[in-house]
């Protein structure tokens, strides 16, 4: 305990040390790092980590962009039906009906992120290529974090949860396209196929998730990055007052309105 307090007396008292976390102070000091080896720890360029970073995730969600905009416009005469509201012509159920909804749900919302994130990477890897920023840091996440913050996030965030979306978009696929929801009490093999795809998919998002809301490193869960990200836009628009930022959020505060006006309605009809 001694020795923990004298360390903290010399992690407080060494101006070297300013500006890096406690632990890796205290890592540098055990190990006998004095003012030199502390500014090598917690000062090394990760201009190229930060290029590699919007440079590498275009790829993954440029391809869900593309899958998930070609999956949109399936079923489209079931979609049509539906939004129509002549849903007695459609050959579906009430049940297929609701995952069909739920299908051009998530492609769109799987098409809108993963465009978002090609987008916005896109543009970040050019003002990281313009270079005038502080290129050093104690990590390549610190440096993003610090200086890149918005399009750190809104990239992370954009992907993670567009990816959410297209798991959900295929397992919807599955169900309707292999007519795993219709009822067949003389055939079981129909709705144990149904249990194996959708325990498939569900264990592989729940494994996923979990994996995310370990690795955020400055949020708990995806909850907590999701909130963080609302409140990156509010200042945006509402602090600096950037007139389409403005635009955006009210744009996505009624989308969120139409889907749960839909959601209801749909619910209560039945």
């Amino acid at each position: 305990m001694i020795i923990g307090i004298h360390n903290i007396a010399k992690l407080t008292s060494n101006p070297s040390l300013k500006g890096l976390s406690p632990s890796s102070s205290l890592t540098l000091l055990s190990r006998g790092g004095g003012a030199a080896a502390a500014q090598d720890a917690a000062l090394k360029n990760y201009y190229n980590d930060a290029l590699g970073f919007f440079g590498g995730i275009r790829i993954p969600a440029s391809f869900l962009a593309g899958s998930s905009l070609a999956a949109i416009f399936l079923f489209k005469n079931a979609g049509a039906a539906i939004a129509s509201g002549n849903e007695a012509s459609c050959k579906f159920s009430s049940l297929e009906r609701r995952v069909v909804k739920f299908y051009h749900l998530t492609s769109l919302m799987a098409f809108v992120l993963s465009l978002n994130t090609t987008a916005i990477a896109t543009m970040a890897h050019t003002s990281v290529l313009h270079g005038r920023f502080d290129q050093f840091a104690e990590s390549a996440y610190l440096l993003l974090k610090r200086e890149f913050e918005m399009e750190f996030v809104v990239c992370r965030w954009s992907f993670v949860t567009s990816l959410l979306c297209f798991l959900g978009m295929v397992t919807s696929r599955l169900l309707i396209e292999f007519e795993l929801l219709k009822v067949d009490p003389s055939n079981s093999a129909r709705s144990d196929t149904a249990m194996l795809v959708m325990c498939s998919m569900g264990a592989l998002t729940a494994s996923l998730l979990s994996y995310v809301n370990q690795h955020l490193w400055c949020w708990k869960s995806l909850l907590g990055m999701t909130l963080h990200l609302a409140k990156i836009s509010w200042t945006k628009a509402i602090v600096e007052k950037q007139p389409l930022q403005i635009c955006s959020m009210l744009c996505t505060l009624v989308s969120i309105f139409y889907v749960g006006k839909l959601t209801i309605d749909d619910l209560s009809r039945d």
